[in-house]
């Protein structure tokens, strides 16, 4: 199953959800419940002019079924309750796929005025994992993050030489299951030239011991560094390697200039994988039938393949292949 949390209600998550779902093979919908607000859904057709039906178990429309949880309104914000009720119908193999919402939109339930950064930053505080991997996917293009989102200046102090083996190693166990393909690793330095032998800072020879150390452990995935995070990608050898970035703009502007919103997001470390759309809520294009369908496609997509490799509850007979 793809357990489904809607995002911010005024932005673009639902559409290209809805849009997706509208050209993906018909069986697809069949593997999808989405947690949502009703009247938020309803809303969102009526601005696709897609003519639905709506009851308590779902939505009928092109004759496609989607199944849906409507959610209960609070207090918090619905992207919080309907993230937290995808969270709890999710079980083993189920893959949760979180439409974008903003950065103070999520809260602690406990503590309404709480707030976090992200949903990284949520599942993080939520299953109390401190090294979860910020994985980024693409048609030909890999990319890992091994900080996410933290203020630039205290990238240095994060990545201890223990914090850099602990991410790396979870996040490599995990990939090795998720794009067994992924043979060889390439990883970027903080600093510009990549330290110029500490000319530029010391961060990368502070680190050497640890990468010495992992490659030497990780016989199945070759691990080479440190390289000039601004010329990283001219190391690929070919597209499966994994390009491994230290702080987050070093490694997305590349990305996106690459693939635009043509990607999926992927939280590596967690007891059930998450994965969601490369982009944000794109407020400007609400309501307008406007946003870019494509990337929700792909990770729709690519959440059939995890399951299949993580569990095999999806059979290839229904269209995760398509």
């Amino acid at each position: 199953m793809i357990v489904v949390s809607q995002g911010h209600e005024k932005g673009v998550g639902l559409e290209v959800l809805l849009k997706a779902l509208l050209v993906a093979p018909a069986a697809w919908s069949a593997q999808v419940r989405l947690h949502a607000d009703r009247t938020t859904v309803a809303r969102h057709l009526k601005a696709l002019k897609i003519d639905a039906s709506m009851n308590e178990q779902g939505v009928d429309f092109a004759g496609l079924r989607l199944a849906c949880r409507w959610v209960t309104r609070s207090t918090l914000p619905q992207s919080t309750t309907a993230l937290l009720s995808a969270m709890e119908e999710q079980q083993a193999g189920d893959v949760l796929f979180t439409l974008p919402t903003t950065k103070d939109d999520l809260r602690d339930p406990r503590h309404p005025r709480r707030r976090y950064l992200g949903h990284t930053e949520f599942l993080r505080a939520h299953h109390r994992a401190p090294e979860l991997g910020m994985f980024f996917t693409a048609p030909g293009l890999h990319a890992l993050l091994l900080t996410d989102h933290i203020p630039l200046a205290d990238v240095s102090n994060a990545l201890t030489g223990r914090a850099f083996t602990a991410k790396f190693e979870s996040s490599l166990k995990e990939l090795a299951l998720l794009e067994p393909t992924i043979k060889r690793a390439v990883v970027a330095g903080i600093n510009p030239h990549a330290g110029e032998g500490g000319l530029l800072g010391r961060e990368e020879m502070r680190l050497t011991p640890a990468l010495q150390k992992l490659r030497a452990k990780h016989r199945r995935c070759r691990i080479e560094g440190f390289f000039p995070g601004d010329t990283l990608i001219g190391q690929r050898r070919d597209a499966s390697d994994l390009l491994v970035y230290l702080h987050h703009d070093q490694g997305l502007a590349p990305f996106k200039a690459l693939r635009g919103t043509l990607g999926a997001n992927v939280t590596l470390g967690l007891p059930r994988l998450r994965l969601s759309v490369d982009h944000g809520t794109a407020f400007a294009l609400y309501g307008k039938n406007m946003a870019d369908h494509r990337g929700a496609y792909f990770c729709l997509r690519q959440a059939l393949v995890y399951q299949e490799r993580l569990g095999g509850k999806n059979r290839r007979q229904q269209g995760a292949g398509s």
